[in-house]
């Protein structure tokens, strides 16, 4: 989300020898003279409302960027400072920025007592359990061990699953089917965003609709942010803020449009070893589609049937019923491949 800026307002900071409140821009405490140290954190000062400062200085100041903290002396200094106030010392090396963009407590927040932490209950003496052990080499070997075998074991076990037997199997049944898809061109209504309307599309209307939300304000776009809060500028100023985001509304229309539609295709079936297409009786705003085949043979082995699916007609036109055919079995029961007996 885009942070949207509502404005400043001052900032206290709490001296941590005599416990007195100051201005978030003095340098020191205004009682004991101890110096602002480089953790100190600001609090803002009306925890009911905003008190927006109209002092241009202090905004500019607010702006230029985080205070430094001189790398000799520790005092603070503004960002533009190029030699520490205090002791004179080269700022443009070595200076500590402070961190900004937190976001600031209120005075009621930071002085809210914390909940206390639950804490175990201590071990009883006979409850005391001895430090644990580090596991033995042994152990790190047989672990290892039983890892690689499990490795192994599976790699063995997709090998074996794999593997085909041979079956001796008679063809029982047959079935076979063709299909045409059919396109017709006709008129469609449908809806879509006005950029991605077909290029003859009649429009029928259309109506503002939420399309996706961006950072940056464009046409049609409404704000939505949320409550504002104050972050740390570094310099002893808070900045309000707000996190807003932008929901764009877009043209959604309904149309109609000519297409080339699918309709019911033509299908073929049978039971037999005469497999043939479905005839075709386009008129002028028709058209022929994919075609599609299936072939199953079906067989009966020893002990079990089999099912088997192609789309290779010179092999489907082999299976006569009756007809004495070699599968190749896999361990896990599918067929890898099927001859048929000369």
């Amino acid at each position: 989300m885009a942070r949207k800026s509502l404005g400043f307002v001052p900032l206290i900071w709490e001296c941590s020898y005599c416990e007195t409140q100051n201005p978030g821009p003095i340098k020191t405490c205004t009682n004991c003279g101890a110096p602002q140290p480089d953790d100190v954190e600001f609090l803002q000062v009306d925890e009911e409302k905003f008190n927006f400062i109209k002092d241009e200085a202090l905004i500019r100041m607010a702006k230029t960027g985080p205070d430094v903290h001189c790398p000799y002396c520790g005092t603070r200094n503004p960002s533009t400072a190029e030699t520490c106030s205090q002791c004179g010392a080269d700022l443009t090396t070595g200076a500590k920025a402070r961190e900004t963009g937190g976001r600031v407590r209120t005075i009621a927040e930071a002085n809210a007592p914390q909940p206390p932490q639950p804490r175990p209950p201590a071990p009883k003496a006979n409850d005391e359990l001895p430090p644990k052990k580090p596991l033995s080499t042994r152990s790190v070997v047989i672990g290892a061990i039983i890892l690689i075998a499990l490795v192994v074991g599976g790699i063995l076990l997709f090998r074996w699953l794999g593997q085909t037997n041979d079956v001796r199997a008679e063809v029982t049944d047959v079935y076979w089917e063709h299909s045409i898809a059919i396109e017709e061109y006709l008129e469609v209504s449908d809806s879509d965003w006005w950029d991605e309307l077909p290029e003859d599309a009649t429009v029928l209307s259309c109506s503002l609709e939420y399309r996706y939300t961006s950072e940056e304000p464009e046409a049609n776009a409404t704000e939505v942010c949320g409550d504002p809060y104050v972050v740390d500028t570094g310099t002893g100023v808070g900045e309000v803020v707000q996190d807003c985001a932008y929901e764009i509304y877009d043209d959604y229309c309904e149309y109609t449009a000519w297409a080339w539609t699918p309709i019911d295709p033509l299908i073929a079936t049978g039971t037999d070893l005469s497999p043939y297409w479905p005839a075709l009786n386009l008129t002028r705003n028709q058209r022929e589609g994919k075609r599609d085949v299936t072939y199953e043979i079906e067989f009966q082995g020893p002990d079990k049937s089999y099912s088997y699916s192609t789309t290779d007609l010179d092999l489907f036109l082999q299976a006569t019923p009756g007809s004495e055919w070699l599968l190749k079995v896999t361990n896990a029961g599918g067929i890898d491949e099927v001859i048929p007996s000369n």
